[in-house]
């Protein structure tokens, strides 16, 4: 594969080291691991009527879980979270993360105005396009809020939400516009494009379009999804003219070039 880093998965179901032998496996040279805010002890009470994945870990622990992966396996392995946007909780929420030596912080939008999108809410047409739109102006809050590297699955409102607007393209254009803007990346998510490829498609567009920084994940909740959908990205890349990936270290952002897709 060109692209041979995965900078989107979870540890709950498994471990940091399961995940990251996986990933060594399977030839990527860098994982970077991202469990959801709410595992997390500490921040539980605040995201409490998020589902759970799996036990819950501390920061403490699940710092240690990835550090010590990286060790055991002398393997290149990135301590990351996923964090949940919400704006009358972001304050509280990033507080509770500023003791940690993060190389990268994601930021996703799993709900709008109190709604869990992702279980399956039954909107009529119009309603559907009223969400795509909350969906998008709340995309762009979190990117420029400043808290996050990368902002995950700007298309995930697909999986319930058929009812596109008809200004969808444009709305990925102002996302990727301020996401360019704010030197932020935006993911081409792996259960994005195996579940619904022509909307990335169109995001990979906007991207490209706007010279938006791309980040390319899996998504994997088990070892079995790592680099899942790698292949199908680069297609969607190369198609789009991208040909650099972004990841980070301590929050700094690093490029490589996948000349192999889109040269």
């Amino acid at each position: 594969m060109a692209i041979n880093t995965d900078f989107h998965s979870h540890v709950s179901y498994s471990s940091a080291y399961e995940m990251a032998q996986t990933a060594r496996e399977r030839g990527l040279r860098t994982l970077g691991l991202s469990e959801h805010i709410f595992q997390m002890r500490e921040t539980r009470p605040l995201l409490k009527h998020m589902p759970t994945e799996g036990p819950l870990l501390t920061f403490a622990s699940y710092v240690e879980q990835v550090q010590a992966a990286a060790r055991d396996l002398q393997f290149d392995v990135r301590l990351g979270l996923e964090v949940d946007f919400i704006p009358d909780k972001n304050a509280e929420i990033q507080d509770a993360l500023q003791s940690y030596p993060w190389d990268f912080l994601i930021g996703s939008v799993h709900e709008i105005d109190g709604t869990l999108f992702e279980r399956n809410p039954r909107w009529t047409h119009e309603q559907g396009e009223e969400f795509w739109l909350r969906y998008f102006k709340l995309l762009r809050e979190a990117v420029t809020s400043g808290y996050f590297s990368l902002i995950s699955h700007p298309v995930r409102m697909r999986i319930c939400n058929p009812y596109l607007p008809p200004t969808l393209d444009e709305e990925l254009e102002q996302v990727a516009a301020e996401a360019a803007r704010c030197d932020v990346a935006l993911e081409i998510n792996g259960f994005d494009v195996a579940h619904y490829p022509d909307l990335v498609r169109r995001l990979a567009r906007a991207c490209a379009l706007q010279r938006t920084p791309i980040s390319v994940s899996s998504d994997a909740h088990r070892p079995r999804e790592i680099a899942q959908s790698h292949v199908p990205s680069e297609t969607i890349l190369h198609e789009a003219g991208i040909s650099t990936v972004r990841i980070w270290r301590q929050r700094q952002a690093e490029e490589y070039a996948i000349e192999g897709v889109a040269g």
